[in-house]
Order: C-alpha cells, then sequence, then structure tokens
C-alpha cells in the first residue's frame, strides 16, 4: 500500500499537461517475453475469477488503474468509448484496478455511465509480479499468454503492439 501512496503521490505532483504528452510507445518490462501471471481477484459486479482466464486464448490488453487517476479517467473512456470495435478486433480488454474497493469501482461506472467491469486488486498483490512503476499500465498479452508489450497509454495503432518488438 505504501508503494501505491508514493505513486499516486508522485503523479500528482507531475502536471496532467505534462503527462498527456508523453509518447504512446511500448517501455521496458522484466516481464517481457514471459507468461502473464495470474491470479483470482473479485470484480466490480460481484463475481470471482481469474484475471488470465477472462482472456485465455485471445489477444488481451490488460489494463491496470485507478479511480483517482486523471491519466487512467481518459484511457478507460477510450476504451469504453471504443469497446465493440477492440473486441471486432477478436481483442480481450480486462481491467484491474489496483488498491482500491470494489466499492468505490462500482461508483466510478456508475457516476460515468461506464458498463464495463474491472477486477478489483485492494491488497495492490499484482503490483509486484507485474513490475508496475505508474498507471495507467497497460499489458499486451498475446494468444498463448505472452506479455509482448506494455506501455502507459492506449496507442491508436494498439494491434501492432501485439508483435514482438
Amino acid at each position: 500500500m505504501r508503494i501505491i501512496l508514493s505513486l499516486a503521490l508522485l503523479f500528482l505532483a507531475i502536471p496532467v499537461w505534462a503527462m498527456s504528452n508523453l509518447p504512446s510507445a511500448a517501455v521496458a518490462s522484466p516481464i517481457m517475453g514471459k507468461a502473464a501471471p495470474d491470479l483470482v481477484l473479485g470484480k466490480s459486479d460481484g463475481s470471482t475469477a481469474s484475471v488470465m482466464s477472462a482472456g485465455k486464448g485471445k489477444k488481451t490488453i490488460l489494463i491496470f488503474w485507478a479511480t483517482w487517476c486523471p491519466n487512467c479517467y481518459e484511457e478507460i473512456g477510450t476504451i469504453n468509448n471504443s469497446l465493440a470495435s477492440i473486441e471486432q478486433k477478436g481483442i480481450k480488454i480486462i481491467l484491474v484496478d489496483i488498491g482500491e474497493t470494489t466499492e468505490a469501482v462500482k461508483t466510478y461506472f456508475n457516476k460515468r455511465q461506464m458498463k464495463l467491469i474491472s477486477f478489483v486488486d485492494e491488497d495492490s498483490a499484482m503490483q509486484e509480479p507485474y513490475h508496475l512503476v505508474g498507471i495507467p499500465t497497460l499489458i499486451f498479452i498475446d494468444e498463448k499468454g505472452v506479455v509482448v508489450n506494455v506501455t502507459h497509454q492506449f496507442p491508436q495503432d494498439y494491434v501492432n503492439y501485439f508483435s514482438r518488438p
């Protein structure tokens, strides 16, 4: 929890306009080329499931986010508006809220009239295995469950991010 708080303070110290100008290029990550770590978590709809089973056998974009994050607000909004198009391309979107309660996530989605469902990682247990250094973090996972790219913004050419660098 201390790590999340430290990251929150770091990101709050950076002006939103500066963060929005960051490139959407993939970043180096120690998990690239490895099997995506998995965990059973609760979801904002009240169910519980394995995170990786939600995208098994499909290209998947795993998005780590939080309700307090202004950049997450933009990324989740983009995904919410493009979800049908993304899914038509055979890509599964999996959201994982880090460090908050299920109620906070449900309230966030209801307030913004989003029909999304998110896993809720209240204890931030997925932070270490995914080597998260900030949010939003988007993890591109191929059909075999291997991490092929990591970025911090939803790229316009997201389909190309499933190619190994």
